[in-house]
């Protein structure tokens, strides 16, 4: 049980970190009229809500998910999937050249698509949500009956929003080794579900697409 609390905290309590300071974002735009105006004003106040919503549901289903049936050993699958959920924050750290309107617009509008997929996948996933590679209940409903990874399909559309704000090279080769390392999480979560369920084949047969039908 304290195991299992102190795998679940750490997760928890970094959401919940980043979303405060999102929310400050958000009363900044609101109400200190701080950030864009005209278009840009909703698109970006509707990226930080999403942010925000995001960031607060993984802290929850953090918390209440059910506890894993089954764990997929080694060091690698577990490394890959640490590595592949802290990467994306690196990019915070990178220099930022303002972006043109244009690339603010497209940008913001791949954060927001992104951000939603994840919202309703995770959402549909509820207690079954897991970091590292562990079967807790199979989920083949809703987004899961169209791709099997939903959330890694938000994640890429995420990482192109970002790429599309910011772009450099430092930034795309980040962006190219978090879509290798989810590929790999992809492979090591099908491979437990796959020793955990048997009407997992099944279910990859009638979902053949990974995140993108007709083509992975």
């Amino acid at each position: 049980m304290l195991y299992d609390l102190a795998m679940r905290l750490p997760l928890a309590v970094l959401m919940l970190f980043n979303a405060l300071f999102v929310g400050q974002d958000i009363y900044a735009h609101l109400f200190l009229g701080r950030g864009p105006t005209g278009l840009m004003y909703g698109t970006t106040l509707a990226a930080l809500l999403a942010t925000e919503a995001y960031l607060l549901l993984v802290a929850t289903l953090t918390l209440v998910r059910h506890r894993p049936v089954r764990k997929l050993g080694g060091v690698v699958p577990r490394a890959a999937a640490l590595v592949a959920g802290l990467l994306p924050a690196s990019l915070a750290w990178l220099p930022k050249i303002p972006p043109t309107p244009g690339r603010q617009m497209i940008g913001t509008l791949l954060l927001i698509a992104g951000l939603s997929l994840s919202l309703i996948s995770l959402g549909w996933l509820g207690k079954s949500f897991s970091v590292m590679p562990e079967a807790r209940r199979l989920v083949t409903s809703g987004p899961y009956r169209l791709v099997r990874h939903p959330v890694y399909l938000a994640s890429f559309i995420q990482g192109a929003g970002v790429i599309v704000l910011y772009p450099s090279l430092a930034a795309a080769l980040i962006y190219t080794v978090e879509v290798v390392l989810q590929v790999l999480r992809m492979r090591y979560e099908e491979r437990v579900l796959r020793e955990t369920f048997p009407e997992y084949e099944e279910y990859t047969r009638q979902t053949s697409a990974r995140v993108v039908p007709g083509v992975y």
